[in-house]
């Protein structure tokens, strides 16, 4: 894998390295056959000779550190000097052909602001320039261009346009294939959690059972001290938390299945409510239950529970302040929508790009891997879930699953 990352990253630098060979010698050349003279124009010289050495300085530079400051000066000069080519060689044609694909260049380095800063410049000033020069003295100057200004606006803008297509297209490919290998290398994470977790699970569960079971016996004890009974319920409350971690894996490991059934959404949601009254309680956090309408889906109960405990749960753990989780459902096209808003103390923008990654907790002793397994069932009933959120204020998650309809 990484070798076949680092074949293609000493092909991009080759491909940059023609790239800057090229430029710079059609640069040199072009200005030592160009017909201006230093006698005669000494400041369109100066000028050119300016331009030329800011741009290949740039691109050497870009191509031996590969930052954006440099990228963004080069765009910047080459797009200028094109510009000054059109106006400085009124007989040459061509001109107003490499003016019109300037944004080429910024979609060549794959350099999005780069390219709609130079593709509006273009837009702009291309119908301006034909147009000035067409109702000016200015067409005797450029009569290639005066000679068809309608013709010559209608295929500057064609030819802007059809760039813009290009660099959707091509971005699109490039965010697509980088959400591809995003996903495959989540997919390769996740296979060697699930096969890790399955060799381990059972061999770490039979000890944890046999202390588990002696540590109640010793819970029930009457002889016990205050101090043995302290250490005996501390025992019990580490046991649970490792059977959580245990289970957390073995969701990744052996996903659920088979047990579909029916379920009354808002029954459910009901149920899992005052399962979790009695922790919510402990936090100082209470419940609204907004219904809208009988919603009905069809899932595994267990993943559904999974889903809503797990972002329940982790509601109730953002706040800090008594407050309420409200839980609302209600149907959205062809989707049941169920939103589940705390007031606890929200995520960065960062934090939510990363939400749901394996391992990647902002709870002090969390796996990791509880958002991920709600994900994953989301999508495997071909729902989704989406999270918005402000720092200090709260977090929504909205979970969409389709809605069953039963077939006359």
């Amino acid at each position: 894998m990484l070798k076949n990352y680092q074949y293609y990253q000493n092909k991009h630098r080759f491909i940059l390295k023609a790239f800057m060979a090229m430029i710079s010698f059609l640069l040199l050349v072009g200005i030592s056959v160009s017909p201006i003279s230093w006698k005669a124009n000494p400041y369109d010289m100066s000028l050119q000779v300016i331009l030329i050495s800011g741009i290949i300085l740039s691109l050497l530079f870009f191509v031996k550190k590969e930052t954006n400051l440099y990228k963004t000066l080069f765009i910047f000069l080459i797009t200028i000097y094109l510009y000054i080519k059109f106006w400085v060689f009124p007989d040459t044609a061509i001109m107003l052909s490499l003016f019109a694909i300037a944004p080429l260049i910024p979609i060549f380095l794959f350099d999005k602001i780069g390219f709609y800063i130079v593709a509006s410049l273009n837009i702009i000033l291309g119908p301006t320039f034909i147009l000035v020069i067409s109702h000016t003295n200015l067409q005797y100057t450029y009569e290639y261009v005066a000679l068809d200004s309608f013709g010559n606006t209608l295929n500057f803008i064609a030819i802007q346009i059809i760039l813009v297509f290009v660099f959707i297209g091509t971005n699109n490919r490039m965010e697509s294939t980088n959400a591809f290998h995003k996903e495959i290398q989540q997919a390769k994470q996740l296979n060697s959690v699930g096969q890790l977790a399955a060799t381990i699970a059972h061999e770490i569960r039979n000890p944890i059972t046999v202390v588990k079971g002696f540590a109640q016996l010793l819970d029930q004890e009457k002889e016990l001290n205050e101090t043995e009974k302290f250490y005996v319920q501390t025992m019990l409350t580490e046991l649970e938390y490792t059977q959580v971690i245990i289970n957390d894996y073995l969701s990744l490991a052996k996903p659920q299945s088979g047990n579909i059934q029916v379920i009354h959404l808002n029954h459910e949601i009901q149920k899992i409510s005052d399962l979790l009254t009695s922790f919510a309680n402990n936090c100082n956090v209470g419940f609204l239950l907004k219904f809208s309408g009988e919603l009905y889906i069809k899932m595994n109960p267990i993943e559904l529970k999974q889903v809503l405990v797990n972002i329940i749960k982790n509601g109730i753990e953002s706040m800090n302040n008594p407050g309420f989780i409200t839980v609302e459902t209600e149907q959205e096209q062809n989707m049941a929508k169920i939103k589940i808003t705390d007031t606890g103390i929200g995520l960065s923008k960062e934090q939510l790009e990363i939400l749901g990654t394996p391992f990647y907790s902002l709870k002090e002793r969390g796996t990791g891997i509880g958002l991920t397994v709600c994900y994953n069932i989301a999508q495997k009933y071909k729902g989704e879930i989406i999270v918005k959120s402000q720092l200090n204020k709260g977090t929504s998650f909205t979970i969409f699953l389709p809605l069953y309809k039963e077939k006359e």
